[in-house]
């Protein structure tokens, strides 16, 4: 193994992010895979939107533990989890794709605020963007561009708990 030459390949951005929305998830399955995403987080109410106006969006509303600044951006990695690793029995997810994929399967922009311990962050996979930087550009969200989220003031009210939105639709039937 010592005598070969080393080629640092990483995948397109943009073009693995356009073959994986390819999947096969149905609407209502990715849907279910969030909802999975907050009976992990310990939610007790989950609140599902839709808003075909204006500047349409899916939003996903639980009241679960949340998630701290650095856990979001963990949470926002393609790959998060290692499903070789010893998982708690209550986490459904196994590989840290199922946000993500679920998600951008539907749409070309997921958002995702979190509201931990007083911490209210937001990040954001924005395809239009990453095919423009042509690299793995997660947005981090400002206090300014998170007040004009839908559901925002929902999810400040809770107190803690995390927000889906989907927007940009270019898939739904």
């Amino acid at each position: 193994m010592d005598d070969f030459n080393e080629i640092f390949l990483p995948p397109a951005a943009s073009d693995l992010l356009e073959s994986m929305r390819a999947l096969g998830y149905s609407f209502e399955a990715a849907v279910a895979d969030l909802l999975d995403n907050s009976i992990s987080a310990k939610s007790s109410s989950i609140d599902i939107k839709f808003s075909p106006h204006d500047n349409p969006y899916v939003s996903i509303l639980d009241n679960g533990t949340g998630m701290l600044p650095a856990d979001l951006t963990a949470a926002m990695r393609h790959g998060s989890k290692n499903p070789n690793l010893a998982r708690n029995e209550q986490d459904l997810g196994r590989f840290g794709l199922g946000l993500k994929t679920a998600s951008l399967s539907q749409c070309r922009r997921l958002t995702v605020v979190s509201l931990c311990e007083g911490f209210l962050s937001g990040r954001c996979w924005d395809l239009d963007h990453i095919a423009v930087r042509q690299d793995w550009m997660l947005l981090q969200l400002s206090d300014a561009e998170l007040t004009g989220l839908p559901c925002i003031d929902q999810l400040q009210s809770r107190g803690h708990g995390t927000l889906v939105l989907w927007q940009n639709f270019d898939r739904l039937a």
